[in-house]
């Protein structure tokens, strides 16, 4: 699995994902299941480093939207959850309950 790395920009509150360690040679947003679609990519994952910066440029902003899209990805929205079941990958018949920043808890 691959590992994310999430910052938000104090200035603007903009946050996004980077791809600190892939999980295979060229594996980035655009190839990996875990982002794609394919797989057991669509589980509940730990939670993973988040961190608050003023220093590093938002890809948004300070970047004009012009930023490499296969190692780093804005977020629109987060949430978070727990899944219940035997494979901690989301590979087995398991119930998942997220919850959302706005939207409340989803259990699916």
């Amino acid at each position: 699995m691959c590992n994310v790395t999430f910052f938000k920009q104090k200035t603007c509150n903009h946050i996004w994902a980077v791809i600190a360690t892939p999980c295979g040679p060229y594996m980035d947003f655009s190839t990996c299941a875990s982002f794609c679609g394919g797989g057991s990519g669509n589980g509940i994952r730990k939670t993973p480093k988040f961190y608050k910066t003023k220093s590093r440029a938002c890809p948004k902003c300070d970047l004009g939207g012009m930023y490499d899209g296969r190692v780093v990805r804005m977020v629109e929205r987060m949430g978070w959850g727990i899944h219940w079941g035997l494979d901690p990958e989301g590979g087995d018949w398991a119930i998942e309950m997220r919850m959302g920043e706005a939207r409340g808890c989803v259990i699916l």
